[in-house]
């Protein structure tokens, strides 16, 4: 483990270790944590409001991401510019929903949800809806693009997921 301890205000890219430590192994929280560090106007809204929190353990930090409170505070707020002005807010409200929902935190369709996606935000939400399914690399391949003659979940993305899960 590179970061094992690590403060909110550390670079962007220090905080995507412990981010993942946060997610518990859960392949649909993983998704969920992932997308919301990728839209980083939204990752960085999290932050600034303390939606993202620093729990200390005994041998390292982990984030957890309070997405549930984060989408009761957007609604709540709904009229105000909760997030960024103009259609990104939008679309950055529709990746907190879709995250929200991937991670178990919401109920909302996700049917109405994403057409307030714009361009830049629709692949990052395939993406983490294809990993929470299983498909760790984000492809539609059943193989998750690893080598079909090998043991199934034992190519190069299922063991990268292991070996982070061995070092926990």
């Amino acid at each position: 483990m590179r970061n094992v301890r690590v403060e909110l205000s550390a670079e962007r890219e220090d905080l995507y270790e412990p981010l993942m430590r946060g997610a518990c192994t859960v392949a649909q929280v993983e998704a969920a944590y992932r997308l919301v560090f990728q839209v980083e106007p939204l990752w960085e809204w999290l932050l600034e409001r303390g939606f993202v929190e620093l729990c200390s353990r005994e041998r390292y930090d982990l984030l957890e991401v309070k997405l549930a409170s984060a989408l009761d505070h957007v609604w709540r707020n709904r009229d105000l510019p909760v997030l960024d002005a103009g259609a990104s807010g939008t679309s950055a409200r529709a990746v907190l929903t879709v995250a929200a929902n991937l991670a178990g935190k919401d109920h909302t369709s996700l049917r109405n949800t994403l057409y307030d996606l714009d361009e830049d935000h629709m692949r990052p939400v395939a993406e983490a809806m294809m990993y929470a399914a299983g498909f760790l690399d984000g492809s539609a391949d059943p193989w998750g693009n690893e080598d079909p003659g090998a043991e199934r979940g034992w190519g190069p993305n299922s063991l990268a997921r292991e070996e982070r899960l061995e070092e926990m």
